[in-house]
């Protein structure tokens, strides 16, 4: 005999809302079974189900670093410094 799970199980699993489960049923991406006036999915469909949705994992070697400028340096003439008022008395050294 297979485990079956409730809504509420398969969407903790999947860090989902209960209602999106119900939609997968209703949308026939995931096969239910209804006992006794509730709604379970079995295990097996559930692992299907969970092999197409997760994606694969990445290798850190497929990750591209972003290029990342350098620190911008503050002159005299930048507006930022120009500022008056309140808390803007800041001075380049």
């Amino acid at each position: 005999m297979t485990n079956l799970l409730s809504v509420k199980q398969v969407a903790f699993i999947l860090k989902v809302h209960p209602l999106t489960i119900r939609r997968y049923i209703k949308d026939k991406r995931l096969k239910a079974v209804k006992v006794g006036g509730n709604v379970r999915i079995e295990e097996t469909a559930f692992n299907e189900f969970h092999k197409e949705v997760t994606p694969s994992p990445v290798h850190k070697s497929a990750v591209f670093k972003k290029n990342i400028p350098a620190a911008k340096q503050f002159s005299d003439e930048d507006p930022l410094l120009r500022l008056q008022g309140r808390g803007a008395s800041l001075t380049l050294s």
